[in-house]
Order: structure tokens, then sequence, then C-alpha cells
């Protein structure tokens, strides 16, 4: 913001600067700041569950067995199928932490909802017709089997993964769409959005999230293949989708060229997918990407004093706003630098976001928005796409005090 200066002399003030920060987010970055201290925690093992356990009572419709898309807007909308994904990881983090089998009933319950509401017959046009949609569940039900064991998510999630590099056999579906014949491209590498006239890129958000479904399964079977497929989807997302020295991940790669608008969520399925090969492979280049990936996101993502911006729009005027999952997909893989790859620099910025979310919470609900903001009034809608961030975080947060 530029210096406004007044008349007398040698004086000058900065006008109208945190203002605006705070119309527009709710908060300052010196509110921010308020949680800025090394080790002080702002929340509990008790806040944690509250703050998950409010996410579910407000926003998950028993009726219809999925999550609706706000609560306090009177209306029987229900998120959208991709973003579901990420609230069924969220389940699965629930019972990790807690061992309470009360969430692997609400984790079977929602996957019985998204059964009914949007099937898990890859093959219908109706409700898949873009592959990173397929995609976020794939991963999600892979993580399932890894969980409880249930071959049933297993099936479905490798037909899923067949699906989405394959295409479509016309030979079972002479009606297919002619572009429907593979997401993954065998000549120049990397994966297609998906195959309709305005879906022919090859984004990031089907080719990171290929790569960590493919490293899931490789969990889940020991199939080689699929650790191959990461690799060679890796190898082709670091070359054309992401900048080695920044750390900076393009949303997409079009014939007329990358379009290098950066998002959180693209930032975390790089690192993810990173942090994964690193173990696996103890390559230390896919480390070194990950905490690159990971160092964008605290340099280009966040307030002066180094809390996560919300992505999206800035207030609750449009519910429908799906940027808002963002950084729950965030929270999916960020314990996997932290935890698995030893990399705990990153807990106190973790940690700082977790608290000014939770401190800007509706203490009626306990609901939680985008970070800088303050929950709007419980008579208004709050969409489950930016009330999962927090509540994410949070179930994933390797420092949890008082954990059972």
């Amino acid at each position: 913001y530029k210096k406004r200066t007044v008349m007398n002399k040698n004086k000058t003030i900065i006008v109208f600067s945190w203002m605006l920060m705070a119309m527009l987010f709710g908060c300052s970055d010196s509110d921010a700041n308020d949680n800025n201290n090394s080790g002080d925690q702002g929340f509990t093992y008790n806040d944690v569950i509250t703050a998950y356990d409010s996410f579910n009572e407000n926003l998950f419709q028993d009726s219809r067995k999925v999550y609706r898309r706000d609560a306090g807007g009177g209306t029987s909308d229900i998120a959208v199928g991709w973003t579901q994904a990420t609230m069924f990881d969220m389940i699965m983090n629930a019972y990790k932490l807690t061992g309470d089998n009360k969430y692997l009933d609400l984790m079977q319950k929602h996957f019985e909802g998204c059964s009914n509401e949007f099937t898990f017959d890859w093959y219908d046009y109706s409700h898949w017709d873009l592959n990173d949609d397929m995609m976020w569940w794939i991963g999600s039900l892979a993580r399932a089997y890894l969980l409880t064991k249930d071959k049933n998510y297993l099936d479905i999630s490798e037909e899923g993964f067949k699906r989405v590099w394959y295409g479509k056999p016309i030979e079972l579906y002479p009606d297919r769409h002619p572009r429907d014949t593979g997401g993954y491209d065998p000549i120049n590498g990397g994966l297609y959005w998906g195959w309709k006239d305005d879906a022919l890129g090859k984004m990031a958000c089907i080719n990171y999230p290929t790569v960590i479904a493919a490293m899931e399964l490789y969990k889940a079977t020991n199939k080689s293949d699929y650790l191959d497929k990461a690799k060679d989807v890796y190898q082709w997302s670091t070359t054309h989708l992401f900048n080695t020295t920044t750390g900076a991940v393009a949303d997409s790669e079009h014939p007329d060229g990358v379009d290098w608008t950066t998002t959180v969520y693209n930032q975390a399925t790089c690192m993810g997918a990173a942090a994964m090969l690193y173990l696996e492979t103890k390559d230390q280049t896919y480390l070194n990407h990950a905490k690159a990936a990971m160092d964008y996101i605290i340099a280009k993502k966040s307030t002066a004093n180094k809390v996560l911006r919300p992505e999206g729009d800035p207030t609750q005027d449009k519910v429908a706003d799906e940027k808002g999952i963002y950084n729950a997909i965030l929270a999916q893989y960020i314990p996997i630098l932290i935890n698995d790859c030893g990399q705990t620099q990153y807990i106190e910025y973790i940690e700082r976001s977790i608290n000014l979310g939770w401190k800007n919470r509706d203490k009626e609900r306990n609901l939680t928005n985008k970070f800088l903001e303050r929950v709007p009034l419980s008579t208004s809608p709050l969409s489950s796409y930016t009330a999962s961030g927090i509540p994410a975080l949070m179930l994933t947060f390797p420092n949890v005090k008082d954990r059972k």
C-alpha cells in the first residue's frame, strides 16, 4: 500500500492499509501476530474434537448421508462430489486420531450416501466427466482400504484408476465420447483434465493427485506398475508444471503455453506426491521438491506474519466457491512432510494458522471460516468448503495437546 503524507513537515503516516485488510479479511496481520509466539498453542485435543464434531453436526445431512454445501443458508444443496472426497478423508483422520468407532460408522454412512448421490460407476457420464473429480476419490478410497482392509474400497479405487488412465473401452461403450480414450497421453506424457472441448489442458489438479493415488494403490497392492506410473507422471509434472527454483506449481499446460496461476491445493498435492516418492525411493530430489512447494506456500500464500491466506472469494457472498476446500487438502498432505519426512520446521506455521482460525470461530456453533475472517452471524450461510480448513488441519496437526 502506498504511503500518504500529510502537510506537516517530516510527518509520514500510513493510511488505510490496515483498515482495508480488516475489511477484506476480518482481521489484520497484527491480529494474526497475536498467535505468533512459538509454542503458544491455542487449542487442545478437546478443541479438535469440538471443532470436528461441530462441523459434522452443522454440515452432515443425515437424510442423504452426505455433506451439505452450507450451514445456515436454508438450502438443500449438497457439496459437489469431488469435495466430498476430502471430507471423507477428514472422517478417516478423525478415526486415526481418536480410535473412536463412531467415526468408522460415519465413514461407512458417508460412503453409502456418496454411492447413492454420485455412484461409483466411473463410466457414468452423468456423474463423472472430469478426470480429477474421479482421482480425488480414487486416492481417498485407496486410503480407506489401507485403513479398514475392506476390499470393496480397493476394488472401486483400482477400477477408477484404470478408467482414468485408459478411458472407456469402445467395445463395451460404443457411445463413448470420441476423445475419451484415456486421460494419460502415451506420446507426450502427463494426463488431461478431461475429454471435452473445454477440458483438454493438462492440469496440476489431475497430474499430482494421480501420483498420490498411484502411490496409495502401490502401498495397498504392491503392484510395481503403480509405482512406475507415479514416477512417470511426476517426472512429466516436474518438467512442465513445476519451478524447482521457486517451488511454484503451475495451474496447467495448454497448447498455447503454461498457466502459472498458483493455488494452495496444487502446491499441496505436489508436495504430497514428492514426499511420498521420497519415502519410497529415498531420492533426495523428491524431498527437495516437497520442501520447495511448501516453502512457496509460506512465502507467497501467507500474510506478512506467516498465516495461511484464504483463497477464493474473500466474503461469504459466494457460498458455492469451491476454493474454500483447498486448505483442507493441504491438511491431508502436510503430515507426510512433517511427520514422515521429519520436516518439523513447518509446525509453527500450521499452528499459527489454526490458532487464528479457531480464535475467529463462531462460538455458538463452533464453526470456523477462512483463516483471516471471523465467522458470520449464525443466521448467515457458511459453506462446508470454507468451514473445513481449520478442523481438517486440527485433525492432522502433529502436536495436539493432551492427545488421547
